[in-house]
């Protein structure tokens, strides 16, 4: 009994020490959709747009992606988990997504602010 003891509490500390480390999942969209984002936006995504995972919901069949500080979901089938080698070049996709919706945002509150009406 202390020898199953002591494996639990090694297993313990080592998945303890582990859990420090963060690990990102990316994927890469298979088409081209619309998608609407958790500020209300639809923004067109394009066939091999890639995103960092922030949760999978609904039993796996759906998967909720990261743009700047919005979110989305897509259907699961409709995407593909990069491999490790494939990361770098996903990184600069998602990198010039991200700047192409931080300036779209600014432009759409330039425009509204222009007008008089704040968003």
């Amino acid at each position: 009994m202390k020898v199953l003891f002591t494996m639990l509490c090694l297993l313990a500390a080592a998945l303890t020490a582990q859990a420090g480390e963060r690990v990102m999942i990316y994927v890469l969209l298979l088409e081209k959709m619309p998608a609407e984002l958790s500020d209300g936006s639809v923004w067109q995504m394009d066939k091999g747009d890639c995103f960092p995972v922030v949760a999978y919901k609904e039993s796996h069949t759906k998967v909720i992606l990261q743009l700047a500080g919005v979110s989305f979901a897509v259907a699961t089938n409709k995407t593909r988990v990069l491999e490790e080698k494939e990361v770098p070049a996903g990184l600069a996709t998602y990198r010039a997504n991200v700047n192409t919706f931080i300036n779209g945002f600014a432009q759409r509150w330039r425009a509204a602010a222009e007008a008089g009406k704040p968003e």
